[in-house]
Parts: C-alpha cells; structure tokens; sequence
C-alpha cells in the first residue's frame, strides 16, 4: 500500500487516452496510446511547483563595496493553483501506424512573497536604469512580492502501433511516438517596497514576461510494477492490489527546441526625494525543455476514466535580471534553469456512440 500511495500522489499523466478498436463491428480492448474510431476529451485541475530564479536588488555594503542581498528566493516548493483541458480525436492511419491528434492546454499561477532586512553599517540602492545611488545606515526592510502566471498550449499528433497490446509489461512497453507544435508562457510580476524604521525609502516594480514557441518529440507507452522482486508480481498479476483496484500507469516523455522571447520592463521611485525612472530591454535565448509524465489511471465505466496526472519539466533558460551596480555595469537580462511540477486529476470521456473501454484489462 505504500508503494501504492506513492504511485498515486507522486504520479503523473499526458494525454495517453485509450483507444477504440474495431473488431467485427465491436468496441475492442482499452488501448494506452491513442483514441480510434472516435474522440476524447479531459479536463483537470491541481497545483503548480514552480522555481523561479531569486531576485537580488538591495546591496549590503557601501556604494562600490556591496553585494547584493536576497529579496526574494526561487524554490521548488513556491505552487499556486493549475487547470487544463484537452481534446484528441483519431485522424485515420499512416503506413502502418495509428494516428491521433490533439489540442491540449494548461493555466496556473504561482505567488510568493517575502521579507528581508539589511543589518549592515550601510544598505544601498541603485536605480536599475541610470545608476543613482542611495544608501544609509541599517535597518533597511523590503516587503517583496511576485506573481507568475504559467500557461501553455499544444498541438500534438501521436504515432500508434496498428493493433493494441493487451497484456501489461513486466516493465515498460513504448506504445508510440510524439511529435507537437508547442506555445508557452511564464509572466512575471514583482514588487519592492522598502522602509527604514518604518518610513517609506523606495518602491520598484518588474513586468519580466517570457514566451516560448518551438516543438518537441517524445516517446510513451505503458509500465508497472512487475519488475520489482518478490512483490511486483502480485501488483502486476490478477489479483494484485493494483489489479483489485483496477488501477494502471502510463509514462510519456518529450524533448524539445524553444525560441525564448523575453521582455522587461521596470519601474522606480526614491520616496524621500521625487525621483522616479523607467527601463525596458528585451532579449532572445535559445531553450531546451524537457518533461517526464506519468499517469495512474482509474476507468470509471465504458466511456470514462479518473486519472492522476504529473508533468515534471525542466526549462533551461529562465530570465532573471542582474541590476545595475552604478559602477558602469548597466542592467542586463540573463537566464537560470528551473525545474516545474504540475499535478492534475483529471476526468477523461469519450464521445460517441461506441464505447471507450471494455472490462478492466487484467
């Protein structure tokens, strides 16, 4: 039951929707990699994990001997709330493989807020656009805040074998081949007010914005556990917990090319002087992204099926923003890597007239 737990709750999905075969004008076994013959469609809700690079504005030192401080820190455990929802219908064959195609998105938002204090003998703050300079004595606190929307769309075709395999693995067994057109975004807002002893100092908000367009290739297909000594038998073989649940697992994975399009612009005020600037920059990196997916998947009746669904994905260029240091170094836009989980449970139907699924595959 542990292993099960695990399963279930660290479990993820992709759009792995099973499929109709014809077999003398009967719906056919349930099918892992494709719908045929008809349509599905899903919608999901769940949470977001996403690490944002840290935010370093304030300097801890003097003007020209400081360094920066951490405002606002990126972490893995930073979620806020996600939804989806997709469609995939059968297109007919290709040679000898089966072909679906599929239209799928996902939204969610992330905030994070924090709070800081510089305790040195002199705080500074530098105007991200010209360089001007404050600083004075401690303590210097800053109330940071950030608000990151997450969204994407997909459009992705999925390259079946012709006939389903009903007997589940020992392992794995890739079922078939990905190929998408693929939209995301991550926005960001972020804002710093800053008090010495309460008193307002400066206040400096961010619009950082970063779309990606590219697209990806992948591979999925069916797993289970019956690779594992002494107790995979019992969960892959009828009459194994998994069976007596009626549960199954699924795992996809994708690899693909992204043209990164980032824009920034900034906005800052000193408050005991009326002082006040704007900066805007814009920058294109090249991106890799990557993603695992694994689903647990519960079916429901002939035409619907409960699934637990984990998108676990690494970006590798992320744009955070090194501010000027009023030294001549201006500010610029540079990148991180950050890694992103998105966890969904997600209602899956087929429509219409002939059924989605037979019996549970045993």
């Amino acid at each position: 039951m542990s292993l099960l737990a695990a399963t279930l709750f660290g479990s993820v999905a992709m759009l792995a929707q099973p499929a109709m075969a014809q077999d003398e004008g009967l719906a056919g076994p349930d099918f892992t990699t494709a719908t045929y013959g008809g349509t599905t469609i899903w919608v999901g809700g769940g949470v977001q994990f996403l690490s944002l690079p840290d935010v370093r504005f304030i300097g801890k030192g003097p003007p020209g001997d400081f360094r920066r401080q951490k405002n606002l820190e990126g972490d893995f455990w930073d979620f806020g709330g996600a939804g989806g929802g997709g469609i995939e219908t059968a297109l007919g064959y290709w040679g000898d493989m089966r072909v679906s195609g599929a239209v799928k998105g996902f939204f969610a938002n992330v905030e994070t807020d924090d709070r800081t204090n510089c305790r040195t003998a002199t705080c500074t703050i530098v105007d991200p656009a010209f360089g001007e300079i404050g600083s004075g004595p401690p303590v210097l606190t800053t109330k940071a805040d950030r608000d990151a929307d997450y969204w994407g769309g997909q459009i992705e075709f999925k390259f079946a074998r012709a006939e389903p395999v009903h007997v589940k693995p020992d392992f794995y067994r890739n079922d078939y081949f990905i190929a998408g057109a693929d939209i995301r975004g991550i926005d960001q807002d972020i804002s710093l007010r800053g008090h010495f002893g309460g008193a307002p100092i400066y206040t400096y908000k961010e619009t950082l914005d970063t779309t990606y367009y590219g697209g990806y290739i992948g591979i999925g297909g069916e797993y289970s556990f019956g690779f594992i000594p002494f107790i995979g038998p019992a969960l892959k073989n009828v009459g194994g917990v998994y069976d007596r649940l009626g549960l199954r697992t699924f795992i996809s994975a994708r690899a693909g090319l992204y043209s990164a399009e980032t824009d920034y612009d900034g906005r800052f005020a000193f408050q005991f002087i009326p002082y006040n600037s704007r900066i805007s920059q814009s920058d294109d990196e090249l991106a890799f992204i990557g993603s695992i997916s694994l689903e647990t998947r519960k079916q429901l009746g002939t035409r619907s099926s409960l699934s637990l669904w984990t998108d676990y994905e690494y970006i590798s260029s992320v744009p955070k923003m090194h501010y000027a240091n009023g030294a001549g170094r201006p500010t610029r836009i540079e990148d991180d890597g950050v890694f992103a989980s998105r966890t969904m449970l997600r209602l899956n139907i087929g429509l219409g007239p002939t059924q989605l699924y037979e019996e549970p595959l045993r």
